[in-house]
């Protein structure tokens, strides 16, 4: 690693300087130039060690955060993909981040296909008025229940119940299968 070399570079910088101390120390005609300039690299290769030091406790430190953010990731990720009801996470836009297994499921898709394609597409009716509350439920920040018409993929549509929540920076869905698809009216797409 880079630290490691630097750490061997400065120990190696130090020998060189106690075996310079010690040849000027046995001269005759040491300066006192010498003996101050010599002082002062001494200082400074301490201020350096120490920096290094401190460099090193908190590579220590960032690694520790590190293995504890990924442990908090892996059971978010296991409680997420766990959930019995189908959970989405996608932008704004409808574009889709995130799904669980029960999403992957009610769509008829797998996990890894559906990351970046938006959730608009199983849409079967009425998806500019769909678009349209997806903007306005990442605008307001206000929850949004919708019951929605969706077209797995080879599969027959289906009416989905949509609890939409989240921000300007992303929407939260939790989608639960319904009745029969009945016609749109307030709060249905």
């Amino acid at each position: 690693m880079a630290f490691d070399s630097r750490e061997l570079q400065l120990a190696a910088a130090r020998q060189r300087f106690h075996a310079l101390s010690r040849r000027a120390a046995g001269t005759r005609e040491q300066s006192t130039l010498l003996a101050k300039t010599l002082s002062e690299l001494d200082r400074a290769l301490e201020e350096v060690r120490v920096a290094q030091e401190q460099l090193i406790e908190t590579r220590h430190r960032l690694e520790a955060v590190h293995e504890e953010l990924r442990r908090e990731h892996q059971r978010y990720w296991q409680l997420f993909d766990q959930m019995p009801d189908a959970y989405v996470v996608s932008r704004t836009d409808s574009t889709i981040l995130e799904v669980n297994k029960a999403a992957a499921q009610l769509l008829n898709v797998s996990q890894r296909f559906l990351a970046g394609k938006s959730l608009s597409v199983f849409v079967c009716e009425n998806r500019e008025a769909f678009l349209a509350a997806v903007t306005r439920a990442g605008a307001s920040g206000e929850p949004l229940e919708l019951s929605l018409k969706l077209r797995p993929r080879e599969r027959a549509p289906l009416t989905v119940q949509a609890r939409v929540t989240g921000d300007k920076d992303g929407l939260r869905w939790v989608l639960r299968p319904s009745g029969p698809a009945a016609t749109p009216h307030d709060g249905q797409l």
